[in-house]
């Protein structure tokens, strides 16, 4: 069946209820056909598929999008299945976005869900590369004991060590 992709959100969003997932991802891939305000509204959609090959490659693609969808995702890191809160930090991950430090970090602290606490602190470590002085004062001003800003710092220093130093010499610089 060939796809054509003038057709409107409704019915693209239809043909992604499909089981069969190499369809799924075909639609995906050739989304751009459709205008950005649909493409948003359908990826977003799309993150509360139960495959996670196909929640993947939608978060990616919202991050192409930046920081116009950071207000939606965010919203999804506190409701929502756990797999699309794990999806929504993927996405704010790649964007990197400092403004989605506390929200990331409370997920890492007290989500239920081991793969949202994960990807939470992976998206940390993507934000905290990018600015690391600014994380810096973002932690300073959260109200975490030193127990919880090591679990903060803990996957900092395994991925980017030159980052985690900056970082922890600024905690204690002005500690």
């Amino acid at each position: 069946m060939k796809i054509k992709f003038k057709q409107d959100k409704i019915t693209i969003l239809k043909l992604l209820e499909s089981s069969n997932i190499k369809r799924k991802i075909k639609i995906l891939d050739r989304l751009n056909g459709v205008n950005e305000k649909d493409s948003i509204k359908i990826l977003l959609k799309v993150l509360e598929d139960t495959s996670w090959t196909m929640r993947e490659k939608a978060a990616r693609k919202l991050a192409e999008y930046g920081n116009r969808v950071v207000p939606r995702l965010e919203r999804l890191l506190t409701r929502s299945y756990w797999f699309t809160r794990a999806a929504a930090c993927l996405s704010l991950g790649e964007i990197g976005n400092i403004k989605v430090a506390n929200s990331l970090v409370e997920l890492v602290m007290s989500d239920n869900n081991p793969t949202v606490r994960k990807e939470a602190s992976t998206a940390l470590v993507k934000i905290a590369t990018k600015e690391p002085l600014v994380f810096s004062d973002v932690l300073r001003d959260l109200s975490l004991d030193e127990k919880e800003i090591a679990c903060i710092l803990e996957p900092i220093k395994n991925a980017a060590p030159d980052i985690y130093g900056v970082i922890k010499e600024e905690l204690e610089n002005v500690s």
